[in-house]
């Protein structure tokens, strides 16, 4: 992989087109922790199912509707988070925000909201990314920078 610094523009773009897409997986549950991953966009004819645009949480987030907290990255992944994001699959995203140091938020349809914090100062490496058109990948790097990776074949 190469693998390339972008702007906060050129990711910004990236995540606005999530606006009006519709989550169509989500994979969390036994042996995942709190990591988990939601698909977005059709998917790619490829050997594995893949979609042209999948969200790979590796950081502090949460759900929240209506001034409540639904669901956190603290909960058991099986029991809590699993069933928790299946309740935005299908729905459409309203808005996306990402902000100058790497957090995201993902407004759906159904008045939900998720929160994902980029988890600078506390750990090394990439706290979030996106797969992109099956090309590549998006990153916010917990050292408040984004990266381009793209996929040598």
């Amino acid at each position: 992989m190469s693998k390339r610094s972008v702007s906060f523009f050129e990711f910004e773009q990236v995540t606005q087109e999530l606006s009006g897409q519709q989550v169509w997986r989500s994979r969390a549950g036994s042996g995942t922790g709190s990591i988990f991953t939601m698909e977005f966009r059709p998917t790619l004819k490829t050997d594995k199912p893949q979609s042209e645009f999948s969200l790979m949480v590796y950081c502090a987030w949460r759900i929240v509707e209506a001034g409540r907290i639904i669901c956190t990255w603290h909960e058991d992944a099986d029991n809590n988070i699993a069933p928790a994001l299946k309740t935005l699959e299908g729905t459409p995203v309203t808005k996306a925000i990402l902000t100058e140091w790497g957090d995201l938020t993902i407004d759906f349809l159904n008045g939900r909201s998720l929160h994902v914090w980029n988890d600078a100062p506390f750990k090394d490496g990439d706290s979030w990314f996106v797969g992109y058109s099956g090309l590549g990948y998006y990153s916010v790097s917990t050292r408040n920078a984004f990266f381009y990776e793209l996929e040598d074949y």
